[in-house]
């Protein structure tokens, strides 16, 4: 009898009359755990505050949105596990923001295999859009934007003798030659390319950059590596600028304390603290509304855009919403004002967002924009 009463149900949950019942699944994997873990938890903090105010509201053609998140811990190996546990499950419509390269690009080969989408993911890495990958769908700008208005601010106060920091291993690689590439079109060289060996101590690594008499440094990398590094050229007679992409920022800044002082990071999102523009402001109330007591951050202003992006296309797809429409309905948002930012997708070009800025850490902790 409950097997009948079972299927009876679903029979009933299926029917064209109750469509607006059944939920929308969102998949995620992201690090909860782990040193990324703070970083991960405000990308789930500010995409559920967008969820939640969207759900209120009676949620998209009166369905409402279920985000189903899995830890990664930051590990490339759990987010293909993850994301193969997601995409089994029919019902969950795509693959969403995720963090970091690895794990992300782990997990878009996993989505591009079984034909579901990934979109918003927070990383930089060149593989999200070099080759094109239909599945594919980044929110921010590329690390490759971030890299060249770190180039251009050193280069404004005359610091040409640069150094890249990079993760071993293929990605890494591609950031190195892109790099490159940027400094070869100003008519420069890179000083000093260290990849970021993890049998190297970070005093070690602290000392080859001050050997090498650089006059900045910037990174691609996990911010909990760069932040041990950083501390450690801080105990040297002869210290470096360092400067940094997004990734991570204040928890970076956290970890540095008092040293943390002018750092100098790109950001891929508008200043949380600010009211302008409009996606600001409403990220503001959103997370005000989800939790009074958290604190505006670049990383869950980050999963709000995400998640933002992700319900304009699930409107677009309409209330029969499936995989193949959600990636068309991506698609089809050629120019779209976010709230005083401006997204781009097509059949042809995935772009997502060009948005960069820099930020610069105060004596306190705070950031001036």
């Amino acid at each position: 009898m409950k097997r009948i009463l079972a299927t009876g149900l679903l029979a009933a949950a299926l029917a064209p009359g109750t469509m607006a019942q059944t939920p929308l699944v969102i998949g995620q994997t992201i690090a909860l755990s782990g040193s990324t873990a703070e970083h991960g938890r405000g990308l789930v903090l500010g995409a559920k505050a967008h969820f939640d105010a969207i759900n209120k509201a009676g949620g998209i053609s009166g369905r409402l949105i279920e985000l189903r998140t899995l830890d990664d811990a930051n590990d490339s190996a759990r987010a293909t596990a993850n994301t193969r546990t997601l995409a089994a499950s029919n019902e969950v419509l795509t693959i969403f923001s995720g963090a970091e390269g690895g794990p992300c690009v782990a997990s878009l080969q996993v989505a591009t295999e079984l034909k579901i989408s990934q979109i918003g993911c927070a990383a930089g890495s060149p593989d999200l859009r070099d080759p094109f990958n239909r599945y594919s769908f980044p929110v921010r700008a590329a690390h490759l934007s971030e890299f060249d208005r770190l180039i251009a601010t050193a280069f404004q106060v005359g610091e040409k003798r640069l150094g890249f920091l990079y993760s071993p291993g293929a990605n890494g690689e591609k950031h190195l030659a892109n790099v490159r590439k940027l400094l070869a079109a100003r008519g420069e060289t890179l000083a000093l390319a260290l990849p970021l060996d993890p049998k190297v101590s970070p005093e070690e690594l602290a000392r080859r950059i001050s050997a090498a008499k650089v006059d900045a440094v910037f990174n691609h990398g996990s911010y909990s590596t760069i932040a041990a590094i950083f501390k450690a050229d801080r105990k040297l007679d002869r210290q470096t600028k360092f400067m940094a992409v997004n990734s991570g920022a204040q928890q970076m800044v956290k970890l540095l304390g008092e040293d943390a002082r002018n750092l100098i990071f790109t950001q891929v999102v508008p200043f949380p603290w600010a009211r302008t523009p409009a996606i600001v402001r409403d990220y503001r109330v959103a997370l005000e509304q989800a939790d009074p007591k958290a604190e505006p951050s670049f990383s869950s202003l980050e999963g709000y855009i995400n998640a933002r992006v992700l319900t304009l296309a699930l409107e677009r797809a309409g209330p029969r919403v499936t995989r193949a429409s959600l990636i068309s309905a991506m698609e089809s948002m050629r120019d779209v004002d976010l709230g005083g930012i401006r997204l781009r997708y097509s059949p042809t070009e995935h772009t997502g967002l060009t948005y960069v800025d820099t930020v610069v850490v105060k004596s306190n902790g705070q950031f001036v924009h």
